[in-house]
């Protein structure tokens, strides 16, 4: 991988280096996610956090959930799967409840 050119790159990168960026640029999205939900899991006692923002940290969770069941393994789509229904609950009660 570490020598073979990428196309759309015209010489300057290599599979390798669009590989590891691939995979850290997806990480740090899924660093900003798990950021998202944590700070949303503090705020929510002290300010009123509205419930579409709530609701599209779930969805998140579900499209992350799609693509595990796409192309990973079943360890990363179980943790997401108890995540994602975390969250699904945590909204549940946000909406009805007001907790």
């Amino acid at each position: 991988m570490a020598n073979t050119a990428v196309r759309l790159a015209r010489g300057g990168s290599t599979m390798w280096q669009a590989w590891v960026g691939f995979n850290f640029s997806h990480s740090l999205g899924v660093f900003l996610f798990g950021a998202l939900c944590v700070g949303a899991g503090i705020a929510v006692g002290s300010i009123a956090i509205p419930a579409w923002a709530l609701l599209a940290l779930v969805l998140v969770g579900l499209t992350y959930l799609g693509l595990g069941m796409l192309y990973w393994f079943r360890v990363p789509i179980a943790g997401i799967a108890i995540g994602t229904g975390f969250l699904f609950v945590a909204w549940l009660m946000y909406v009805r409840l007001g907790v």
